[in-house]
């Protein structure tokens, strides 16, 4: 292809002459153009559905009865969610959904391909809950929790806005190359729901996948059952009684004693251990008060310290426990020593417990 001229039609589409789109050297280059139009078009998209269907989305919505029993706040990042689900995966009654339809309506409008490409995309696009796994070169590294697949998002929030490595994300991923981006917005969930929820999810999803349905089918044709098992408070009662009785002294205790739980979640621990060994960390904490740099330097030492005096011998190395927790192991031997000196007198009692 030759040279353009500078005032010919640009070759991108967009309608300008050349000179006045991408041979500007003012001008944005042709993908952040056609990500901002696309970013427009997503709003015309659900200003649309709102308006046209409005009637129609309000009725499926209102179908799912666990969006009663959300609070305000949980109950608008149903509706939002339900809504953009019903938008594209679920057919009006002539077949076509919201997001067909309106594109039938208003592709003539998207005159630049780049934009027109990555609306056409959305019609692959499918719900996905996800683990924020780290920040790196600017960006967002996640992994979808049910199909695995891993993919990055260009980091456009400040470092002290952005949730920490471990939160539970759902929303709308656009794949596009090598990275993505979100429709619309999306929805963090802390780091201590975050492995609770994901069991949650698998759960509600277990049945569907034994049955040969694919995980990305899954999420595009059930994800009422994933958003309700997100949401939905049924199962964890329990889980914040307890939290509610145990008082910490700061938030190190208690990040202290979420590594711990999560340290002791595995097969080779029974569920009832844990009460048992949080009292021990707990009881150690008021003795000693102790200062805390690493969270998960602690917790290696009190998961050696349970091994110690309620299998009256540890049965499990310092090196294992170092490569477990990504601490070196003699830290985990200082602070073990720390421990097993405030505890002397409270030795038997912990490990009648942990052996009960």
């Amino acid at each position: 292809m030759g040279k353009v001229k500078r005032n010919a039609p640009c070759p991108c589409g967009s309608g300008k002459k050349y000179k006045k789109c991408c041979g500007s050297k003012e001008a944005a280059i042709p993908a952040d153009i056609a990500a901002k139009e696309a970013k427009q078009i997503q709003e015309s998209l659900m200003e649309y559905a709102f308006t046209a269907h409005r009637d129609g989305i309000s009725s499926f919505i209102n179908q799912h009865a666990f969006i009663t029993e959300l609070d305000r706040q949980t109950k608008d990042i149903g509706v939002f969610n339900l809504g953009i689900w019903g938008i594209f995966f679920r057919p009006l009654a002539g077949g076509k959904t919201i997001f067909e339809e309106y594109l039938q309506k208003k592709a003539g409008g998207i005159n630049r391909p780049k934009t027109r490409e990555i609306v056409e995309s959305w019609k692959s696009m499918t719900p996905a809950v996800m683990v924020l796994e780290d920040v790196r070169e600017g960006m967002i590294h996640f992994e979808d929790v049910m199909t695995k697949k891993q993919f990055k998002v260009e980091m456009d929030v400040s470092q002290q806005d952005l949730p920490p490595a471990g939160s539970l994300i759902l929303g709308y991923p656009i794949h596009e190359a090598e990275k993505a981006e979100f429709f619309m917005q999306f929805t963090i969930f802390p780091v201590k729901r975050a492995e609770a929820l994901i069991s949650k999810v698998k759960k509600a999803a277990a049945p569907a996948l034994a049955e040969g349905k694919s995980p990305e089918r899954f999420m595009q044709e059930n994800f009422d059952i994933v958003l309700a098992a997100l949401l939905g408070t049924a199962e964890e009662p329990e889980q914040a009684a307890e939290e509610k009785q145990t008082e910490w002294a700061n938030d190190m205790e208690k990040e202290t004693a979420d590594a711990i739980e999560k340290g002791l979640s595995g097969d080779e621990y029974p569920a009832e251990l844990v009460p048992a060994v949080i009292d021990l960390w707990k009881t150690f904490c008021v003795k000693k008060t102790p200062t805390i740099r690493k969270p998960e330097a602690f917790a290696a030492a009190v998961e050696y310290y349970v091994n110690s005096i309620s299998l009256n011998g540890a049965s499990v190395s310092q090196a294992k426990l170092a490569k477990k927790y990504g601490v070196s192991a003699s830290t985990i031997s200082s602070r073990y020593k720390e421990i097993e000196g405030a505890l002397t007198d409270e030795a038997e009692r912990f490990a009648a417990a942990l052996t009960s």
